[in-house]
């Protein structure tokens, strides 16, 4: 079963903002885009939300108390906004930090937004600034992780320390922006937003969208092409609404700046809307309602190869809505997003077929499969019906790498053969390549439970997979890797045997692949565990791990398979035919010289020596008595 990760969907935000004063945002921001930048995600806060503000420099001054995102608090926060200045020598990151992780409502989903366009600076003294960092590292973080607080930041500047500020967002479970000038501050703004605290909205279809009789309030964000080209809407009895008409209509709020128009209206009137501007991936039409869409939250951190279960849920007036003839007829569709680029898309069901897990329940289930190179992404559910229309976004960071990895290596060492065999590639928690726990039955054990004599040890190669996790990420003895080991069923070229010699033969292969199921609880951060034998067979892993994290959620993720090669020998071939031959030739045990052999060839070559000369002198003399004769004649 799958971790079904909902702590987001079942409480209410709590967002902590920490806004740099330091004197140079007088450079990074000399128009004080940050104002409108803070008065955007206060009027993006759902009402359930709770939002407290903090300035920074040289000190940290708590500016607004935390309380309720209600009207009077929005109005607060435009306030605060109007209080934003850049005339502090320093910048103590870890001051701030700490401050502002002080105090939270029980009950909250913890959330802190960190701006700055700089670094750790709260000395003129470089060796006092780096042991600050080393605190905030050290100390600061690991405090923030075991009080649940994920911290979300912004670099505003190249001159921002970015690897720092991507850290602090990486190790709490938040997620790292990088706002190149001040107009973006807006969309990292809203990037951040989104990841805290998201809510209900309605589909925008070429800036078109529907308002149905249950929406309480409205709230627009249009996005403008240039600074100094309004946008106006169009309500469905055909008005256009600009920002200066709109100032004599009941209900409405217009705030436009820093490139954008914000627009909050009460009990908007049902039907069609449009917005008439830029058709703008990060406009949105945000809503109030009793009609909602729940879904189960992801963590605003994924790693690759993540698995996540989850479920969309509409109820009204907080009681979720099951009847059939509503569910039946709702198209929802859960999609993985990029900017505009849908990286995968799931349609949803109430009936029981795949992805979901019980009809008729209300519940349109589904699971997540995230395997993206590192970045920001949105998780986008829509469900539409021939009455509503409803959508809920989430934005999440994708880390580089898993919190885990795994390396083949090859070592020598001394094995005896009796503690040799399959049983090894199994070991436990703790156990080296080498090891054979106690309770572990060894495979070389026969049948009637007897024990071949011991061998003795001689050195052997064994192929070990190291594993290695990142203990900034992965809580220590609260992981472990269930899977199985796959080997091919024919041997590697000329290999090295299971008992690690390296003699030109080939290992009889059995019929198929071999397979081992495996289970390691994962109690170090470096360990190594055993390839099955024997070394001439490539063998792959696969496998998923289950882990606890340092931010107090847990994770299951599919592993990357992980090839290991045979061992196959560099000694050259044997050119004899029959190979077989030849090597059970050279296992044959060898002895000292056979002298009775020896004596018997060199008599033997005696006796052949002696017969040629006595031939040859026979020959020789019947040639001179030939010649005496015939001269006699002659």
């Amino acid at each position: 079963m799958l971790p079904v990760l909902s702590v987001q969907a079942q409480t209410p935000p709590e967002l902590h903002v920490l806004i740099d004063v330091s004197g140079s945002m007088k450079q990074t921001d000399p128009t004080n885009l940050r104002r409108p930048a803070l008065r955007l995600l206060g009027d993006l806060l759902p009402p359930s939300a709770r939002i407290g503000i903090w300035f920074f420099g040289d000190r940290v001054t708590s500016v607004l108390s935390t309380q309720p995102a209600s009207d009077l608090t929005k109005t607060r926060v435009h306030n605060t906004a109007g209080k934003i200045r850049s005339n502090e020598p320093f910048t103590d990151i870890p001051d701030a930090l700490t401050a502002a992780a002080a105090s939270w409502d029980t009950g909250t989903d913890r959330n802190m937004l960190l701006l700055s366009d700089g670094m750790v600076d709260i000395s003129k003294d470089k060796a006092v600034n780096e042991q600050a960092q080393q605190r905030l590292l050290d100390k600061i973080i690991p405090r923030l992780q075991s009080a649940h607080i994920r911290v979300h930041t912004i670099a505003l500047s190249k001159d921002a320390d970015s690897k720092l500020l991507r850290e602090i967002a990486d190790r709490t479970g938040g997620i790292f922006v990088a706002a190149d000038s001040a107009e973006a501050l807006q969309r990292a703004f809203l990037k951040i937003f989104e990841a805290a605290a998201p809510r209900d909205g309605l589909p925008l279809k070429d800036n078109k969208f529907i308002v149905d009789k249950s929406v309480k309030e409205l709230t627009i964000l249009a996005f403008r092409d240039k600074a100094d080209t309004p946008n106006s809407l169009k309500t469905p009895d055909g008005t256009l609404v600009t920002e200066q008409t709109s100032r004599s209509l009941p209900n409405w709020r217009w705030d436009a700046s820093g490139g954008r128009d914000l627009i909050t209206i009460d009990q908007p009137q049902p039907g069609e809307w449009q917005i008439i501007g830029a058709k703008d991936p990060d406009n949105r039409a945000l809503i109030i309602t009793d009609l909602k869409l729940n879904v189960t939250s992801i963590p605003t951190r994924v790693y690759p190869g993540e698995q996540i279960n989850s479920t969309l849920q509409l109820t009204n007036h907080d009681v979720p809505v099951t009847q059939p003839d509503l569910t039946q007829v709702i198209k929802a569709v859960v999609q993985e997003r990029r900017g505009d680029e849908v990286i995968q898309s799931i349609p949803l069901n109430d009936r029981g077929a795949d992805p979901d897990i019980v009809g008729g329940d209300g519940k349109f289930d589904y699971q997540l499969n995230l395997i993206d190179p590192a970045g920001v992404y949105s998780l986008v559910a829509t469900a539409e019906s021939p009455t509503f229309q409803r959508t809920w976004r989430q934005n999440f960071a994708m880390a580089p790498q898993a919190p885990i990895s795994f390396k083949s290596r090859t070592v020598t060492e001394p094995v005896s053969a009796a503690a040799t065999g399959p049983a090894v590639a199994n070991a436990p928690s703790g156990s080296t390549a080498l090891e054979t726990p106690a309770h572990v039955t060894p495979a070389h054990v026969d049948g009637h439970g007897q024990k071949p004599a011991r061998v003795p040890a001689k050195n052997q190669p064994v192929r070990v997979l190291e594993i290695t996790q990142d203990p900034t990420v992965v809580m220590p003895e609260r992981s472990v890797v269930d899977g199985q080991w796959t080997c091919e069923a024919s041997p590697t070229g000329s290999a090295v045997d299971s008992h690690g010699s390296a003699e030109g033969h080939v290992v009889p292969s059995p019929a198929g692949p071999r397979i081992e199921k495996v289970h390691w609880v994962l109690d170090k951060t470096t360990m190594t565990v055993p390839v099955p034998t024997p070394v001439n067979r490539n063998c792959q892993f696969s496998g998923t791990l289950t882990a606890e994290l340092t931010t107090e959620r847990s994770m299951r993720l599919q592993l990357l398979p992980v090839s290991v090669p045979a061992l196959v020998s560099t000694a050259p071939k044997s050119e004899h035919p029959d190979a077989h031959q030849v090597h059970e030739t050279a296992r044959l045990p060898r002895k000292g010289p056979n002298w009775l052999l020896i004596g018997a060839v060199n008599i033997g070559l005696a006796l052949v020596i002696i017969i040629g000369l006595l031939l040859w002198r026979r020959s020789t003399k019947i040639t001179i008595n030939q010649l005496l004769a015939e001269a006699k004649t002659a």
